[in-house]
């Protein structure tokens, strides 16, 4: 097949002084991650005040996310996310996290995952009926269409009190902690004083409020039901702490159905979108999972037992989130002394794990900024150590909604080619930008023909 080589950040040759970071970073956090980023395992920065490194290598990321975890806490991202998700699943440690983890898991076993295939069918269908509404060939925002389905995926599994209205607040809201988000994660990095004021503030406080009180308006709902469904809010109101017998309260409940709604909507949503713009540039990969889709489908609507054969759908999936990753950071911060494969990390130095570039790295990636999905074949992917490729995360706290996130972007992008195809709808092509997610500078704006 002919080589792809989808849009990449050009990284600077060498770290960026202090301002020059400052500007970058606000612009795009991506920007500013080295050259020596994408080929060394271990790259110091920052000052002896606040000390930073930039860590690439699977030895290094698994010490700091299992081996020697007691001595890296999550300070940046519950500083970044406390206000939004509170003590939730994501910003909570310890055994307040180990409880909550318990609490949610039942929701995501394999034997409930099949349940959801006809919700995600239906979700795809939703899409190609409001694309067949539109004239042919019509440019849409393929952004915004994953984010209106991977939240009718939600509203139908987790969460079906949730409802249009509800969605369109969530996104408004989204979009305006996105818009400036980058300033919150630098001031966070940065361990400037959380009241320090930054572009966007006020909004940014206003968005944190509106979905916190929609969200808020949900469980008080709830609480009125007399016969409430079997979900997942029902699932952590009845859930007790094994050793404290304690429930979440409802500021807890809220903590915790916002993280699954930002961190299972959001990402997936944006998992879709590139894949979706991948395999617009690529013909070849397109006609091929086509014809996968075909022979076991055999037309029919996607059906549980099918997903595992889908090997090729699944392969593109996981090489577009290799080159754009859903999230495209990682953070921790040594709260005491470590030596990590050979390196000794002081008490407050920030680690900081690029995914964007451990995905794209120079000596462990064969041609990494090519698109070659086969390197997820069973016998290669076999070959690529944990900690090498992480779009959920890894360790312990690795995302409890991984197989979920899986199952319905595989049944959502098969029923999508089974129906339409996608072409480029402009010259220019998409950068990507760490908006806490990895969002399309502009949008991703694709031209959608039907089939059928």
């Amino acid at each position: 097949m002919p080589l792809l080589m989808p849009p990449r950040i050009v990284p600077p040759a060498q770290p960026l002084g202090r301002i020059a970071f400052m500007k970058a970073f606000v612009r795009n956090p991506l920007q500013v991650l080295p050259r020596a980023a994408y080929e060394e395992d271990f790259v110091a920065f920052g000052s002896e005040k606040a000390p930073r490194a930039w860590v690439t290598s699977p030895a290094l990321i698994k010490a700091v996310l299992l081996d020697e975890r007691d001595k890296f806490g999550k300070l940046t991202q519950i500083r970044l996310l406390g206000p939004l998700l509170g003590k939730g699943i994501l910003t909570s440690e310890g055994t307040e996290w180990k409880w909550q983890r318990q609490a949610s898991a039942p929701m995501f076993r394999p034997q409930e995952l099949a349940g959801f295939v006809p919700a995600f069918v239906r979700a795809a269908e939703d899409a190609l009926a409001r694309w067949r509404a539109r004239p042919p060939d019509a440019v849409h925002a393929i952004d915004d269409d994953m984010t209106r389905a991977t939240f009718d995926v939600v509203a139908a599994t987790l969460l079906p009190s949730a409802d249009e209205k509800f969605a369109a607040t969530v996104q408004d809201s989204v979009r305006s902690l996105q818009r400036f988000g980058a300033w919150g994660i630098l001031y966070a990095s940065m361990n400037l004083p959380q009241w320090f004021p930054y572009p966007g503030m006020v909004a940014h406080a206003r968005a944190v409020r509106t979905l916190r009180s929609t969200v808020m308006a949900l469980v008080r709902a709830r609480h009125d039901d007399k016969d409430p469904p079997d979900d997942l809010m029902g699932r952590l109101i009845a859930a007790r702490d094994a050793e404290t017998g304690r429930a979440m309260d409802d500021a807890q409940l809220v903590d915790n159905l916002l993280t699954f709604y930002l961190a299972g909507h959001e990402t997936t949503a944006k998992a879709l979108t590139w894949t979706l713009y991948l395999l617009a540039r690529s013909p070849d990969w397109t006609g091929r999972l086509e014809r996968e889709i075909e022979r076991v489908t055999g037309g029919a609507a996607v059906r549980a037992e099918h997903v595992e054969k889908l090997a090729g759908v699944q392969q593109v999936i996981k090489e577009s989130m290799r080159l754009y990753p859903p999230v495209p950071m990682m953070s921790r911060q040594a709260v005491a002394d470590a030596r990590i494969d050979g390196h000794l990390v002081r008490a407050g130095t920030s680690i900081l794990m690029p995914i964007y570039a451990i995905h794209r790295h120079a000596r462990r990636w064969d041609h990494p900024d090519e698109f070659d999905p086969a390197r997820f074949s069973l016998e290669r992917e076999s070959a690529i150590p944990r900690y090498q490729y992480m779009p959920f995360g890894a360790g312990p706290r690795v995302c409890i909604g991984m197989s979920f996130a899986m199952m319905e972007a595989t049944v959502i992008l098969a029923t999508f080619l089974a129906h339409a195809r996608f072409a480029l709808a402009r010259g220019e092509e998409p950068v990507p930008v760490a908006s806490v997610t990895l969002i399309p500078k502009g949008g991703m704006a694709l031209k959608v023909s039907m089939k059928d």
